[in-house]
């Protein structure tokens, strides 16, 4: 015996009934927001927020990044140090930057007003000191400390940022600010051409640390008055206002920030994708330092003087900021992230290639276009990795854990880095090169697969749950991304 069409008919509205207060039971009804006002206050934290994070971007890249024109200056050599004990120069930086990677947990605890003016002080005071060494031991101690303070502002800022703007706008943004490592690095460059022009009775690579460190200490000032703690006590921002910037970043995900929950570290920790993004990460951060340390003298052995070498690493940074954005803009347009990374890092690759195959003296030009692509490649497949992964965790404290495991084993490669390119391997440093060919295509596997795999997770969301209403707001605080109707970008 058939059931009856009107029975079939009850049954299908119970389904129906049911299957919405499932989706009610993870979604808040979309809040009311006046778009034009909340595009206003974006456009305030363009003004007033980004363009003070972006500044300490530079000159924190600039402070770190100086250790390679310094050496192409003479300062290895007028310190009397080997390729091995110069390695140690560098390690100290970045084992002390790893070692102080918690320490970005004052942003959370400590007013960033505060906290940051601190730091620059601090880490430009570093700086500076670097140029009155007298031996390795001085400029050891003058690296380390560079790295400590340093540590807590680098992994700290795209966590800032994101409490200024959703996950649709903070791509854009994150990239931006990461962008800045090659635009400083481009500042580094053009000034050491400057500065290694000066004839005085103290070395020119004494002054690129002095004349490069002092901007730090004095844009402390600035930070301290102008540099907003979070969206709700933004100074240039009214009462009213200040409420609608909180409002305007649940509209795609509501995530209530008051404590840790350590059901989302736990769940950060656990997270497969939080690993993928600090293999590439690590992949990524080999390249990252060793270009800004090595660069200038791998032109230098291509036969250019020292000051002409200094002078010809700034277009490809410039560049490659462009890139930076470039890449940004293109990802947030159309939200594959992992095809923007995965051809960006092919681009390096391909020119890390170049540059570990061709030794031959008389094709410096094909290996002068190798140093374009490594550095056009690179640094936008590192910045959109990290906007990538700060997409995808949802929930601070998930989001935290994510950054703490990226920031601090994806900077071990950094210790490879600065042992692979020794005066031993001079002119063509082919043993670094080659490494860093493997693990730029690797970021290229990686990625496409990453991409994959959060493309099936997506579809599969879609057949359990069915398709996502764009005006709905998820609330994130304990699901975090595993809130059912929660989609990834790709």
């Amino acid at each position: 015996m058939s059931p009856s069409p009107k029975r079939d008919s009850q049954v299908k509205e119970t389904v129906d009934m049911v299957e919405k207060a499932e989706q009610e039971s993870t979604a808040i009804t979309q809040p009311v927001i006046d778009n034009e006002r909340t595009a206003q206050i974006r456009r305030q934290f363009d003004r007033r927020v980004l363009p003070l994070v972006c500044c300490l971007y530079v000159l924190s890249y600039l402070d770190r990044g100086n250790i390679g024109n310094a050496k192409t200056a003479g300062a290895q050599q007028d310190l009397g140090l080997s390729s091995a004990q110069w390695s140690w120069v560098l390690n100290a930086f970045y084992i002390c930057y790893v070692l102080f990677e918690w320490t970005t947990l004052f942003w959370k605890l400590l007013p960033a007003h505060i906290y940051v003016a601190v730091l620059c002080i601090c880490w430009g005071a570093a700086a500076m000191c670097s140029g009155a060494v007298r031996n390795m031991a001085e400029l050891i101690v003058c690296r380390a400390l560079l790295g400590i303070f340093e540590a807590g502002f680098g992994a700290g800022a795209p966590y800032y940022l994101s409490l200024f703007y959703n996950r649709q706008e903070l791509g854009f943004r994150v990239s931006v600010l990461l962008g800045m490592s090659p635009l400083a690095n481009c500042f580094a460059s053009a000034l050491a051409f400057g500065i290694t022009h000066i004839r005085h009775s103290i070395e020119s690579w004494r002054w690129l640390f002095i004349i490069e460190g002092a901007p730090t200490v004095l844009f402390s000032v600035i930070v301290y008055f102008f540099l907003a703690d979070a969206p709700d006590k933004a100074k240039f921002l009214n009462q009213d206002d200040q409420t609608l910037a909180l409002e305007r970043l649940e509209t795609f995900d509501n995530t209530k920030k008051s404590k840790v929950s350590w059901r989302q570290v736990i769940a950060g920790l656990g997270d497969y994708q939080n690993y993928v993004h600090t293999i590439i990460h690590f992949c990524c951060n080999y390249s990252f330092a060793g270009l800004s340390n090595f660069l200038p003298t791998i032109v230098e052995n291509m036969g250019y003087s020292s000051i002409n070498a200094q002078g010809l690493t700034a277009p490809p940074y410039l560049v490659s900021f462009l890139c930076c954005i470039a890449g940004a803009v293109l990802s947030d347009r159309f939200g594959k992230r992992g095809w923007i990374v995965a051809f960006c890092s092919a681009v390096g690759g391909v020119g890390y290639l170049i540059l570990a195959i061709v030794e031959d003296d008389s094709k410096t030009g094909v290996r002068y276009a190798g140093v374009w692509l490594a550095t056009c490649g690179i640094f936008p497949a590192l910045a959109i990795n990290i906007t990538w992964l700060l997409n995808n965790q949802q929930g601070h404290s998930k989001r935290g854990a994510g950054l703490a495991l990226l920031a601090m084993f994806g900077q071990c490669s950094s210790f490879a880095s600065s042992t692979l390119f020794p005066k031993s391997d001079v002119p063509y440093f082919v043993r670094g090169c080659a490494v860093g060919c493997g693990l730029t295509f690797t970021i290229t596997i990686l990625s496409l697969c990453h991409h994959f795999a959060l493309e099936l997770q997506n579809k599969k969301r879609e057949r359990l749950h069915g398709p996502v209403d764009a005006t709905l707001r998820l609330d994130v605080t304990e699901d975090g991304d595993r809130n059912p109707n929660f989609r990834y970008l790709t």
